[in-house]
Parts: structure tokens; sequence; C-alpha cells
């Protein structure tokens, strides 16, 4: 009774149950199949079940949980089917309380179905689709496509705005998209290949495709959805030989791109993307990559496009890509206007132990960041280094930081915004496999203190 957490608000609990809350995952148990789960449990059981954990935690807390639909309404239900084998009593006796406890609330599904496409009438499947009618986002992954599974024909989805289908064995078909014709709603799609079908593209905003080999897939798939301001595109290995003189399409609404590359992908396609298009108005540009020892760093290509586009890119993430300092310092000369940035060394320095190459985050990276004309109006910075070694020296950071900060309210903030610059708002400094001296970095605390976020971690915790 003399528990702290007693005096807390009730609209303050609510809040922290719903953070608590974004995932159950409630999975058909035992596995019996003899592929492995796609989620094998080691975690304690709120990590899994959290919105059934908080609700037997006390009376208290049950009358709180069963009054709020939300936290019931986010699923993700891994399960199987085979001919010979039924579904758990207790697997769908959970999806039916939760069901029964989100109510009216627009839900959030994640469907994973593994073994045959045999189906019973008690199914899972069945249970859930009674509920299409109020799916606010729908992600199905599963060993077969949707077209296998009929109770989904001819169903309404008023309230669907996200949809994220792909399968194990076959590439979504016209068949897997049209059932979902009736979703006056939906905003975003992602799926392995976009063909012609009844849903509706017009209404779409964001797409993400995982299966882009060549130019002419890319493009016809962006003429087919003119509507669209933020795409995400994987590339895979496929046989293509790079036009470097292939003619330009533009795409005005394009606000967004993230390219993403297939581990075995050769890096051509990524040159591609950014020869074969002009994006006038795009704002954030995210590349990703697989770490492969192969994967030439497309600068050349990317300088040209940001020319060419005119574009100005306010937000700039680079993950798992190897390249060198002098690479990305090239690139971000012709960012002016970036605001955000973010680095992502990625894990490839240590998958491929014979791979030596050093990490983009280095001394001669951070003091060209210390240089008042480089990068004038960059309000956060996030640095992410997995590498074991490398020329790194957190004085230089500190300095770098300290040279990009300015008290708001200040007489030199004022005069800082007056010229055009900006001032560092947040700094993130993250080593996976590194010690942090917290002596170094022990200035920065004070800027925490004046309003700068900051969070400098290592392998022996968060230091500043």
């Amino acid at each position: 009774m003399l528990s702290a957490v007693r005096i807390l608000p009730n609209e303050i609990l609510l809040h922290i149950f719903q953070y608590v809350c974004e995932e159950n995952l409630i999975q058909n148990y035992p596995w019996l199949l003899d592929d492995s789960p796609p989620t094998k449990f080691t975690s304690p059981a709120i990590t899994y079940l959290p919105a059934m954990v908080i609700s037997s935690v006390c009376s208290h807390w049950r009358e709180l949980a069963l009054s709020l639909p939300s936290l019931w309404a986010n699923m993700t239900v891994e399960t199987y089917y085979a001919s010979e084998i039924s579904e758990e009593v207790g697997f769908l006796d959970t999806i039916a309380r939760y069901l029964e406890r989100s109510g009216d609330w627009p839900s959030r599904l994640a469907l994973d179905i593994q073994g045959t496409a045999f189906l019973r009438k008690e199914s899972s499947l069945f249970q859930l689709a009674q509920h299409a009618h109020r799916w606010k986002a729908f992600k199905y992954r599963g060993y077969y496509p949707l077209r296998y599974y009929s109770m989904l024909f001819h169903l309404h989805f008023p309230s669907l705005a996200e949809l994220y289908i792909s399968s194990f064995t076959q590439l979504v078909a016209s068949s897997d998209l049209d059932r979902f014709e009736h979703a006056p709603k939906l905003r975003a799609l992602s799926t392995d290949k976009v063909p012609i079908s009844r849903a509706p593209y017009h209404q779409l905003t964001h797409l993400s495709i995982q299966r882009i080999g060549d130019a002419s897939e890319m493009t016809e798939a962006l003429h087919r959805y003119h509507s669209v301001k933020s795409i995400e595109i994987e590339l895979w290995e496929i046989n293509y030989d790079l036009d470097e003189d292939a003619q330009l399409c533009t795409w005005p609404n394009i606000t967004s791109l993230t390219v993403r590359k297939d581990h075995d992908c050769s890096g051509s396609e990524i040159m591609m993307v950014f020869f074969s298009l002009s994006l006038p108005s795009l704002k954030e540009l995210v590349i990703e990559g697989a770490g492969s020892r192969c994967t030439p760093w497309p600068g050349e290509a990317l300088i040209s496009f940001i020319s060419t586009s005119s574009c100005t890119i306010t937000i700039f993430t680079l993950r798992d890509l190897s390249l060198s300092d002098l690479d990305i310092i090239a690139v971000l000369q012709v960012m002016p206007s970036l605001l955000h940035l973010e680095i992502d060394d990625g894990e490839w320095h240590n998958r491929y132990s014979w791979q030596d190459r050093q990490s983009p985050i280095t001394s001669l990276l951070i003091s060209n960041l210390a240089q008042p004309q480089f990068l004038p109006k960059l309000h956060s910075l996030r640095l992410i280094s997995h590498n074991k070694s490398g020329s790194f020296n957190g004085r230089v950071f500190v300095s770098m930081v300290q040279s990009r900060w300015f008290r708001p309210g200040s007489d030199m903030f004022m005069a800082m915004l007056t010229a055009g610059r900006g001032c560092i708002r947040s700094v993130v400094l993250k080593f996976s496999w590194r010690e942090v001296d917290a002596e170094v970095y022990k200035p920065l605390r004070n800027l925490d203190k004046e309003g700068l976020r900051v969070v400098v971690a290592g392998t022996n915790g968060i230091q500043v």
C-alpha cells in the first residue's frame, strides 16, 4: 500500500501501459512443425503478452487494462496449419480474448502462417477475418501467398491504412491484392512485387517494393502510382547493364527515398537508381546496404543525382555500407541544407573477419563537422560505430559539439540564427565494441544541462 506507483494518476499509468503494449505476440505453442517458429521465446512473458500480464498484476491494474481497448488491439499472431494437426485450444482462446477485449478499436494485425494451406473452420484465420472491418494495419508473411486462403475473399476493409504482404515461396500476384479492392483508406503498401490489380493504388502515398532489379521496373512502378510521396526500394542481384546515359525520369512528388540492397546485390543496382531518377522535391534520403565487400560506394552517382535533381535534402541516413570518411565527406559537401544526419557503419566489420576496412566514423569526419561552413544548418547528429579499431578521438568530438552549440536565448544564438546557421540540438554517439572514457566526454554533461540532448554510450554503458 505504501508503493510509490499507487500515487500515479490513472492517466499516467494508462500512458505507460500503452507504451508497453505496442505488440502482443500470440504463438501457437507448442510449435509442432519441423521448422523453427518465427519467434523463439527467450524473454519474460511480458515481452510477448504485455496486456495479459498487466491485467493480472492487481485488481486496480486489471480494471484499468480492461477499460482501454487499445491495449489489446495490437497483435502479432504466429501459427501453422497442417491436415493432421489442429491449433492449440489455449492459443485460439487467447486470440478470442484479445479480440473481445479490444472491442471495436482499430487494430494492427501481423500474421505469420507456416505449414500447409489446409484450413479448419475453427482456425485462427477464421477468427481474425471476422474483425477485418477494423484492421488499421495488416501485415502478412507466410509460406503460401494470401490467395490460397479463400476466407479472405469478398471482405471489406473500411479502416485499413497500411498493408504489408509477402510469401516465402511465391511472388505476390494480382489475385493477392485484388481482395483489398474495398479499402478506401489505404495509403501505404509494402510487397515484393506490385502487379496490376484492383487494389486502390491511386490512393497510395507510401510504397515499399522489396524486389527491384532494373530501371524499367522501378520507373513503371512510379508511373503507376503517381500519388506516392514516399518510396522504399530493395534491390536484388539481377543481371543489369548500367547505362549512365539513359534518359532521366523526373518524379516531382517524391519527398522521401529509401534504397536498400540485398546481401548478394553487386552494388551497381544502387548506382542504377541514382542515374535513372530525378527527384526535385526530395527531402529525406536513406541508403542501407548489407556490408558486402564487393559493394561499390555510389558516391559519384549520388552527387550527380543531387545536383541534377536540384533537391534540398534535410534528412540523410547511411547504414551498413562499406565506405571511407573521404567518401562521405564528398557527398555531405553537396548537402548544405542538411538538418539531420545519421551514420551507422554496420556490423559488417565483425561479420567478415577477413575484411579490414575503415569505418567512415573517424576523427577526419568529425574535424570537418567542426568547420562552420560544413553542414551549417545541422540540428541533430547520430553516429553508431561497430568497428573494433579505427581512428576516433573523443576530445575532437567534444570540441566539435561545443563549436556547434549555442545556449538558447544567448546573443551568439541569435547571431547564428540571423546568419542562417543552425544550432546542434541532439547528439548521439554509440560504440558497440569499445568502452567510452567518461572523463573525456565530461564537458558534454554541462551542455546537456543547458538543453542539448546528448547520449554517449559504449560497452561500459551510457556515460553521458
